[in-house]
């Protein structure tokens, strides 16, 4: 536990601003370090296919029923676990998790649910030509940034194109009894 835990409800309102500020940070470092032990044990249910053997469909489900989750926050929950923690390989061998500075840093306490959430979804989107090297590189400074700054949706980096303009129609006029359409002709004082 983190230095200041000894402080009792009553006497936090005799706390300084920048103690009380210490005490919320190691309060949420403590909770994120829990919620990446939870992640460990959904990964272990979904790996161990727990979700089947009592009688649930899947291990979103299982999850939703268990710790009443809304769908959305239960695959959330699985996605994190899938990429953040390690598995283990057909040979029992157990393998890196596929964010393993991400995880590192998730064990730590100092990524937000909403940090991890945004590297994942820029990590997994990058193209394929990216290699192996390159695609830590990008992990590596998403979460030096994402220690320092607030978690915000990303911005577009590359260049967006405009539509291109719509095509005039051509100036026409209805004539004639059946109003049919003919080409608008410009007068030759105006041309």
């Amino acid at each position: 536990m983190a230095a200041g835990d000894d402080v009792t409800d009553p006497e936090l309102w005799m706390c300084k601003p920048r103690q009380l500020a210490d005490l919320l940070r190691a309060a949420e470092q403590d909770i994120r370090r829990r919620q990446a032990r939870a992640l460990d044990i959904v990964a272990a249910i979904h790996r161990n296919r727990v979700g089947k053997a009592l009688g649930h469909d899947n291990t979103m489900r299982l999850l939703q029923d268990n710790l009443l989750l809304s769908p959305t926050e239960a695959g959330r929950r699985l996605k994190r676990a899938l990429n953040l923690c390690s598995s283990q390989a057909l040979t029992g061998e157990t393998l890196a998790p596929k964010l393993g500075l991400v995880s590192e840093a998730m064990r730590r306490g100092e990524l937000a649910d909403s940090h991890i959430d945004t590297i994942m979804g820029i990590v997994n989107k990058l193209p394929a030509r990216v290699n192996i090297e390159e695609r830590e590189n990008a992990e590596a400074s998403l979460v030096e940034h994402a220690k320092h700054h607030p978690a915000r949706p990303p911005r577009r980096t590359w260049p967006t194109h405009p539509r291109p303009p719509r095509p005039r129609r051509p100036s026409t006029v209805r004539t004639g009894k059946r109003k049919k359409t003919a080409p608008r002709t410009v007068p030759a004082h105006r041309a």
